[in-house]
């Protein structure tokens, strides 16, 4: 064993060993009444302490995306599905599932090539978006009116009137832009000379995706754009329309990863246990940032979402002590909600499904729980997207006390890990208390804020309705329009 890996091998023991201390101490009290195994009150404020305390430790440095750190803590969640007897849905038999990503980035100036021209990043041209090694297409010219292209054209932007440029891919009121589905954009550079050469001396990334998985559902960008300056811009313009163009370049990949923790509890039904209900929350936060004021500089993400994971962990041990429902529980923590974009870790989970996702009746996601929210009723929880489907109010039926989002102007709906799998049709909603208090994405995000009275409640109010939804015939559907596209 490497110095290196040796290290490694015994940090990981070291943090492992003291989970293992914070999970002695949801033992319950001797003397105390024992609650009836799978129960609500076998829910304990001293169990999602313990949890809470080790995951959001200053020891986790704030559980960054693809970071060790990251890892520990999907480690941690694995080892306490081992113990409640979860069966594993990583990899090689285990809890853990691990997302190779790739981040690729050109290596060598990318070249334009157009009828007899050529143009070189950094001379002529800057690269300010790659897709990959190679793209080409058929010239058009965008001339005012059209609302559309072909896919997989190359379109020259006419010259951008005087004011503040469009946002790229949409126009006003989010209406969709014509160059959707173009394979490459040209426009006319706006650089000043002291701004190109900056952005010359940039690295140029071509994105990230998945090893295992095929762009762009891997996480590429799907246009590449580039910037002429004036005399390279003319000499495109001046070509017919339909002129083969062609972008290419030479590019470099380094490695990362994201973890996951997957466990299964899988139903007593024979037919039923083929439909599957998935909770989930994020395990990751965003790690440490030296230039935050103060000397604290550990994010700890104890709302965010430690609180999430601990709420999903809660339900996951006492569904798994209690009688073995129907329909199967599948428990997700995932990894990179927070810096990984289209290659988080439920991404990865919906691109390459441990279960069919036309098998998957609903998910729900369990995000910042640990502080109650005033514009709701008290003791009450509100659920994202609540009128996008029939599932927050059947939920609602049973005593979960979820009620409609009280911001919507925030767009909670698509802000979390749910939103990855209602795109792939699946009910799923994210239930929540975040007040929008001052410390998100703070380092103050930290225990000793967290109101244990609420979270404890809360956990305990959806265990029931869950334990109806996997016990139950019922199937949610979305409300007309309900689905994002």
């Amino acid at each position: 064993m490497s110095a290196n890996r040796s290290r490694t091998f015994l940090i990981a023991l070291t943090c492992v060993g003291f989970a293992a201390a914070y999970a002695a101490t949801t033992r319950p009290d001797v003397g105390a009444q024992t609650p009836r195994p799978g129960s609500a009150n076998s829910i304990t404020e001293r169990s999602l302490r313990a949890h809470l305390e080790f995951l959001a430790s200053d020891a986790m440095n704030g559980r960054a995306s693809n970071s060790r750190d990251e890892w520990i803590a999907a480690t941690y969640i694995a080892s306490q599905f081992q113990m409640w007897n979860l069966e594993p849905m990583g990899d090689n038999g285990g809890y853990v599932q691990a997302a190779e990503i790739l981040r690729e980035q050109m290596s060598a100036p990318a070249v334009l090539s157009a009828g007899t021209g050529q143009f070189t990043h950094g001379k002529e041209m800057l690269v300010t978006a790659l897709t990959g090694a190679k793209v080409s297409g058929p010239l058009v010219k965008l001339a005012p009116g059209v609302t559309s292209v072909p896919a997989g054209s190359v379109v020259l932007m006419p010259e951008a009137p005087a004011g503040p440029p469009a946002a790229a891919g949409r126009g006003r009121g989010g209406a969709p832009q014509p160059t959707v589905g173009a394979a490459l954009v040209i426009s006319l550079a706006t650089q000043t000379p002291e701004q190109w050469t900056t952005a010359a001396a940039k690295p140029v990334s071509a994105g990230s995706r998945f090893a295992k998985v095929t762009p762009p559902a891997g996480g590429l960008v799907r246009t590449a754009r580039v910037a002429l300056n004036r005399d390279a811009y003319n000499a495109v313009a001046a070509l017919a329309e339909g002129t083969a163009v062609s972008l290419q370049a030479e590019l470099s990949a380094t490695k990362a990863f994201t973890w996951n923790a997957v466990g299964r509890l899988t139903g007593s039904d024979p037919t039923a246990r083929e439909q599957f209900v998935v909770l989930g929350a994020h395990l990751d936060h965003i790690g440490m940032r030296e230039n935050a004021p103060g000397p604290d500089k550990i994010f700890n993400g104890a709302d965010d979402d430690a609180s999430g994971t601990v709420a999903v962990m809660a339900l996951a041990q006492a569904l798994a002590a209690g009688p073995r429902p129907k329909r199967t529980l599948v428990f997700a923590l995932f990894g990179s909600e927070e810096g990984g974009g289209t290659v988080s870790g439920s991404s990865y989970f919906v691109e390459l499904p441990v279960v069919a996702i036309e098998k998957m009746v609903a998910q729900l996601q369990f995000e910042m729980l640990a502080r109650p929210d005033p514009m709701v009723p008290a003791r009450s929880l509100w659920l994202t997207g609540y009128e996008r489907s029939n599932l927050g109010s059947q939920l609602a039926k049973q005593g979960a006390r979820l009620v409609q989002d009280p911001r919507p102007d925030q767009s909670f709906f698509t802000r979390s890990d749910n939103i990855k799998f209602a795109r792939k049709g699946v009910i799923s909603h994210t239930v929540s208390s975040f007040n929008l208090h001052t410390d998100y994405h703070q380092a103050g995000d930290e225990v000793s804020k967290v109101d244990f009275a609420h979270m404890l409640d809360a956990v305990r109010s959806m265990l029931e309705p869950v334990r109806w939804l996997a016990n139950s015939t019922f199937t949610p559907v979305w409300a007309p329009e309900g689905r994002p596209r």
